[in-house]
């Protein structure tokens, strides 16, 4: 603890604690072992959080698939993700990682839905607009139940930073709200 630090209040330093946790368990992005792959085919380098060639709604949608740089960087991607829990009993507001398995574009699984055990069958899609192969991914909540089906363009020069609507980012809700930062706080109390 610096100097300055026995002037900040117990609140200040309970959250940059959270924020100091937060920034040690997030997925990084690395460069691709894809790159070259990349490279060498059709691809987004638009460099953009948003493919410009993208129509419909973002990331739900085929036809403007979320931008990832190589299938290597699909955990950092959803480790931005969070959906809003609000405890029944507290009223409390969590935001909890999403749980994902590829799948295919036929997949027409309801929301709600309990997630598959066992193996599945998942291959890429395509659209006339978007370079490249577009994965497909069902989300799920910790409790199995599938939260909505999200495309993926992992032929592009950049981890798109945006999430799809409906959902949270991670670095955009406060950290003791954090699921994740809250299991890590509990571990690390053990």
């Amino acid at each position: 603890m610096g100097f300055f630090d026995i002037f900040k209040s117990a609140d200040v330093r309970k959250a940059e604690r959270f924020e100091k946790i937060r920034k040690k368990i997030t997925i990084s992005e690395q460069k691709s072992v894809m790159h070259e792959m990349i490279l060498l085919s059709p691809h987004d380098s638009s460099l953009k959080d948003i493919n410009p060639n993208g129509v419909g709604k973002f990331g739900l949608e085929k036809t403007n698939p979320i931008p990832v740089y190589g299938v290597d960087n699909v955990p950092a991607y959803m480790d931005k993700i969070r959906y809003k829990y609000i405890s029944e009993k507290s009223g409390n507001v969590v935001y909890n990682p999403v749980e994902y398995i590829r799948t295919t574009d036929s997949d027409d699984s309801k929301n709600g839905s309990t997630k598959p055990t066992g193996s599945l069958i998942a291959s890429g899609t395509s659209s006339e607009n978007i370079k490249g192969v577009i994965d497909v991914y069902n989300l799920y909540s910790i409790g199995n139940q599938k939260l909505g089906k999200i495309y993926i363009n992992s032929y592009s020069l950049k981890t798109s930073n945006k999430i799809p609507e409906g959902f949270f980012h991670r670095d955009e809700i406060p950290a003791m709200q954090d699921a994740c930062v809250l299991m890590e706080l509990v571990k690390e109390m053990k």
